[in-house]
């Protein structure tokens, strides 16, 4: 069990945006989330990522083999275990490829992968210099 989320509520004063909601996605699994506007997958995005407190209910990551109940930790702290989100927001990186532009957002769990991506990007340049100089095609 990679997530496993049990009567997971959100009110807003009298307003409930999510109510009740229980999954479970075992790993490799792929999972799609629809609905109409205001159905509350925002807020339930929130809720799975610390941005927001559920009312009821809980959120559990495996880490380690284990589950780990989520609730009360921060997003930053969150995404050190391996649980963060991305936003609608189309402006990435134009020179960097997707993986370097996924490692970006990487950069919360681990200073390092700072030193990977500049490692790949130069080992990329490197590599597209000598084709050039072979007048290969890379």
């Amino acid at each position: 069990m990679l997530l496993e989320v049990n009567g997971l509520t959100k009110n807003f004063g009298g307003l409930s945006a999510v109510s009740n909601v229980s999954m479970k996605v075992n790993k490799g699994e792929l999972i799609g989330l629809i609905g109409p506007n205001g159905a509350g997958k925002t807020t339930f995005f929130n809720l799975l990522t610390g941005v927001y407190e559920p009312t009821e209910g809980t959120v559990s990551l495996e880490v380690d083999g284990q589950l780990k109940k989520l609730n009360g930790l921060p997003p930053y702290k969150r995404t050190t275990l391996g649980m963060a989100r991305t936003f609608q927001n189309i402006r990435l990186f134009k020179d960097l490829t997707v993986l370097e532009n996924v490692m970006i957002a990487m950069h919360y769990t681990q200073v390092t992968h700072y030193s990977q991506l500049y490692s790949v990007r130069k080992n990329t340049m490197i590599q597209k210099q000598k084709c050039a100089k072979k007048r290969l095609s890379c």
